[in-house]
């Protein structure tokens, strides 16, 4: 068996890692179990949601793998074709983490702080050429998305009237996506190769925090204190295309289909200070429901070329369209079997449903990488990455804002060095 390599990712993103740095709303914030990681997070990647890269290589590169998938793990992360050329059983193991920091002050806090941990998680991927053919094959697991802010702040007034706050709580949030699947890859011609490859993607969701209504027509406006915790299992495929024009020159292409997931899971929580500042004080306060979160995940295409500019060094450019605005134009909350008979009377049923208005827009971002070789097996690597902003000023969240909201565009650099060994 080849370890191709064997590299820790170190990232330098502009700003920092900073969640929420200098958020006023104006008003209490409108809470998604999707949407509160999406706004709270300063350092997220050029691509929104999704990570810059998968495995420290391509995240030092900035992103850039749908040229040069070497290994199984880029095969697996950004282009299927790349398999076609493994030349020996190669496993990929690979890590990733970040240490989140960060401060939220507004009308009614100071200088709240986040709670968040170091965050590490693991990258892995196995490959093997078939014996003679020209086709290699590969399995692979990694986290598409992970997002986590964790704060502990005073909950502003809000809410029917405008009133109702609920003190000092935590705001957690936390949203992963874990890919995996099986995939081939074919050497039509030696300059020319195809691949595809498909697998389950796992979902879960988690809010607990003040939580408003947003569409259900009886409980519009209304806040309530929410915990929401699901999870749920979709499917996913990629297909790729890679070509050698020549020895110092390739192109990359791939699609990844969009994907549907149905999350299951509860939802508790208690509404008894708005119900009390509606005359409601003598109702039931506390809830339990059945719940479902419906998560649409976007298609992407992405094109580029990777050039050796000379013996040492080598150049990459990628960029990638992400279909957010069919994805990620509402998240449905669904809840179901409520316990609570006050609340079902005031509903009509003991179901409902709430939609989160997310009207993100279409995104490209572009991407570039430079590697450098010291030694045989042993590289230095840096990228950049810039994607233009992904949400419509029009959105339910508009008032959230942060630095980078502000902008028009985000821009990510990472570096890198990176070692890697031979056969053992």
């Amino acid at each position: 068996m080849k370890r191709i390599s064997g590299s820790f990712g170190s990232i330098n993103v502009r700003h920092r890692w900073l969640c929420l740095p200098s958020l006023r709303p104006e008003t209490t914030p409108v809470l998604g179990p999707l949407l509160i990681l999406i706004l709270s997070q300063l350092s997220l990647p050029a691509a929104g949601l999704y990570r810059d890269g998968i495995g420290a290589r391509s995240m030092a590169l900035g992103g850039t793998e749908v040229a040069r998938p070497q290994d199984p793990l880029g095969a697996f992360g950004a282009n299927p074709a790349g398999a076609a050329f493994l030349q020996a059983p190669t496993a990929d193991l690979g890590l990733s983490g970040v240490d989140a920091m960060g401060r939220f002050s507004n009308a009614a806090n100071n200088g709240a702080t986040l709670r968040n941990g170091l965050a590490i998680w693991p990258d892995a991927a196995f490959g093997m050429p078939l014996p003679n053919r020209p086709v290699g094959v590969f399995v692979g697991a990694a986290p598409d998305a992970a997002l986590n802010a964790d704060w502990r702040y005073v909950d502003a007034p809000g809410g029917a009237g405008g009133a109702t706050t609920y003190g000092l709580q935590r705001h957690r949030s936390r949203i992963l996506v874990i890919r995996s699947g099986v995939g081939i890859g074919w050497a039509v011609t030696p300059q020319i190769s195809l691949g595809a490859g498909a697998g389950p993607v796992y979902n879960e969701n988690t809010l607990q925090a003040p939580y408003i209504f947003q569409t259900q027509p009886a409980l519009k406006g209304v806040k309530t204190l929410l915990d929401l915790n699901t999870s749920g299992v979709g499917w996913n495929g990629q297909v790729g295309l890679l070509l050698h024009p020549n020895r110092d020159l390739q192109f990359g292409f791939a699609y990844k289909s969009p994907t549907t997931v149905h999350s299951h899971g509860d939802a508790s929580g208690n509404a008894g200070v708005q119900l009390a500042n509606l005359g409601l004080g003598a109702a039931r306060p506390d809830f339990h429901y059945d719940a479902e979160v419906v998560n649409h995940f976007p298609q992407m295409v992405s094109g580029g070329f990777d050039w050796q500019a000379c013996p040492r060094c080598r150049f990459s450019f990628q960029v990638d369209w992400i279909n957010w605005n069919e994805a990620f134009e509402r998240l449905p909350v669904k809840l179901t079997h409520g316990n609570n008979s006050d609340l079902n009377g005031l509903v009509g049923s003991n179901a409902m449903e709430d939609d989160v208005p997310l009207n993100w827009k279409n995104q490209l971002v572009y991407r570039g990488g430079i590697e450098y070789t010291l030694t045989e097996g042993l590289w230095l690597r840096g990228g950049y990455s810039y994607g233009n902003t992904y949400r419509r000023n029009t959105d339910a969240y508009a008032h959230l804002r942060t630095s980078l909201a502000k902008r028009a565009a985000y821009d990510h650099c990472t570096k890198q060095p990176g070692y890697g060994s031979g056969r053992f």
